[in-house]
């Protein structure tokens, strides 16, 4: 069975970035989260990317620390890197995020990597 994970909607109101850009109309999206662990652990997240493969959603998400005192030895031995959730919507649109593994996280990848060269190749033409 796949983990569940509830979130906690980014409240700008709440931020301590004086230059949140987050929006904050009727359909507003996340640009960042907070999910609890199973032993209760916070992790901030902030979206990189949402992206559609094979007609599921997914986020492309790096983790932050808020405080520089919340970062443990083995978050800073790790390479920086990004993490994926697929992202399911419930009956009342809150999202709930599923963890990606193995061939999933193989496809996504790929997925993204696309993405990403397409993103870098249009910025060069534009330069031009």
């Amino acid at each position: 069975m796949e983990e569940r994970k509830d979130l906690e909607m980014h409240d700008c109101d709440e931020s301590n970035d004086p230059n949140c850009e987050h929006n904050h109309g009727e359909e507003a999206e996340f640009d960042s989260f907070t999910v609890t662990d199973e032993d209760g652990t916070e992790h901030h997240f902030n979206v990189i990317a949402e992206f559609e493969n094979d007609g599921r959603l997914y986020w492309v998400v790096e983790e932050f620390f808020e405080d520089e005192e919340d970062i443990s030895e083995e978050d800073e031995d790790e390479d920086e890197g990004y993490i994926v959730f697929r992202v399911e919507h419930g009956e009342d649109e809150n999202p709930f995020l599923y963890s990606v593994e193995d061939d999933e996280f193989e496809e996504v990848s790929k997925a993204w990597s696309r993405l990403v060269e397409e993103v870098l190749a249009e910025e060069d033409v534009e330069e031009e």
